[in-house]
């Protein structure tokens, strides 16, 4: 599941529990599913986080060197 497709169904998870249409357990199972969706989410954005930071450096050492404006 593309990270785009798990920030649309914590969305879809976050309607349901506000809408209080479900009941106790069924809350308790979406909460779990949300949880563990919103880790994910997290590690792929912190993962996109490094590889930007690692592709600034090195365009900042470009520039340091007089190889791109």
């Amino acid at each position: 599941m593309s990270i785009d497709e798990k920030i649309k169904k914590l969305q879809e998870i976050a309607e349901k529990l506000e809408s209080n249409s479900v009941t106790f357990e069924e809350s308790l199972v979406l909460f779990e599913q949300g949880g563990e969706l919103a880790k994910q989410i997290y590690d792929e954005l912190n993962k996109a986080k490094g590889k930007v930071t690692v592709i600034k450096q090195e365009l900042d050492k470009f520039k340091e060197e007089g190889m791109v404006d």
